[in-house]
Formats: C-alpha cells, sequence, structure tokens
C-alpha cells in the first residue's frame, strides 16, 4: 500500500500520462469506509440536480443525499464512463475527480451549465492529450456564455495556480473563484453539500 500510495503522488505530481495512462487509480475497496461504500451507484435519479465526482479513497462521498448524485468511481481519468444525470444543472468533482470531471467538460456530453471543481491537489500540466485543465475549461465556457465555472481551493493544497489565470483571460466574468482555510482533506466537510445543490446561495454566504 506505501509503494502504491507513492505511485499515485508521483503520478499527480508529474502528470506523467504514459507512466499512469491518464488514469489514478482508488485504493482497495477494504481502504474505504462503509459510508463511502453505501453512497449512491454509478447513474443518477432523474431528480438530482447536481453530479459530483469524489477522491481518492472515496474521499467527498459522504456528500452524496438529496439532490446531489456521487457516483463511485473505480478508476479517475478524464476517459472515465459517460455517467447519465438527466436533471443536473451542476457538475463537481475534487481531488482526482477532477479528471472525470476535466473528461465530461471536454466531451460536451454534458448538459450542465455550472462546473464546480474543488481543490484539485495537483498540478497536470498538459495531461488531457496535449491540453491543460484550464483550457479546457476556458474552452467550455467560450462554448455558452451561460456556462460559468467555480473554483473552490484550499491555499494549504497544490495545483490551483493555473485555475487562478482563468480570471485574467477572455473567459473571466464567468469564473468564480474562491479561497479557503483547511487541509485538503477537509474541504469536502468544510463546503458542505450546499456547494453543489446551491450554488449561488453558497457563493453569497461563503466567498465574498
Amino acid at each position: 500500500m506505501v509503494h502504491r500510495t507513492l505511485a499515485l503522488l508521483l503520478c499527480g505530481l508529474i502528470g506523467a500520462t504514459t507512466a499512469c495512462s491518464g488514469a489514478e487509480p482508488v485504493a482497495d475497496e477494504s481502504d474505504r469506509s462503509d459510508d463511502a461504500l453505501s453512497a449512491t451507484g454509478a447513474t443518477c435519479a432523474d431528480a438530482d440536480g447536481a453530479i459530483f465526482f469524489h477522491g481518492l479513497q472515496g474521499l467527498g462521498r459522504e456528500l452524496a443525499g438529496e439532490g446531489l448524485c456521487v457516483p463511485r468511481l473505480d478508476v479517475f481519468s478524464a476517459d472515465n464512463p459517460f455517467v447519465d444525470a438527466p436533471s443536473a444543472t451542476v457538475v463537481g468533482g475534487y481531488s482526482a475527480g477532477r479528471l472525470p470531471l476535466l473528461g465530461r467538460l471536454a466531451s460536451g456530453r454534458g448538459r450542465e451549465a455550472t462546473a464546480v471543481m474543488l481543490d484539485p491537489s495537483y498540478s497536470d500540466g498538459r495531461r488531457f492529450n496535449g491540453r491543460t485543465g484550464p483550457s479546457i475549461v476556458a474552452d467550455w465556457l467560450a462554448g455558452d456564455r451561460a456556462r460559468r465555472f467555480v473554483f473552490v481551493y484550499s491555499r494549504q493544497s497544490t495545483g490551483w495556480v493555473e485555475y487562478l489565470s482563468l480570471k485574467e483571460g477572455p473567459v473571466a466574468s464567468q469564473v468564480r473563484v474562491c479561497p479557503m482555510n483547511g487541509a485538503h482533506g477537509d474541504l469536502p466537510r468544510l463546503v458542505t453539500r450546499r456547494l453543489f445543490t446551491d450554488v449561488d446561495a453558497w457563493l453569497a454566504e461563503r466567498c465574498r
């Protein structure tokens, strides 16, 4: 397990698409809590207004609940199978969950108008077929002026500097940036489910 953890950290730090095959595998089922394993399944209910991709070892799956679909991920990749969320207007991703989030935005198959990235935790570089995460977000925003990108990150973490550049480019008006105090692993608990189920209210209260 120590070797696997070191490999994952190296993969994230160097953004090695060849060595890591563009994917970040999660830990064994035995390493996850019962609560994480009991969260929602692979598809979303018709009434779910938001979909959220959790992090490694099930981190963030505790947010699953009414209105927020948190499908269980076994492999984290921008090529992760598309999750059907017929009523979702918000899509989010945390930590390694940034990979399926970015893949969803790049595919153009999701109907969500709001994307929320919660603390990416690593700097990927040109990991996505030669593209960077911020370039994918910028293209997605440019495709529809009604879309918006909400970026919530911890100052104690890494991988966030590159996304701040979006506030200086042509899609700046569609980007909201919110720094938080707290460790990377604490962010899902600190932001709560409301970040995804009531984005505007959360921003008004927590990101002034």
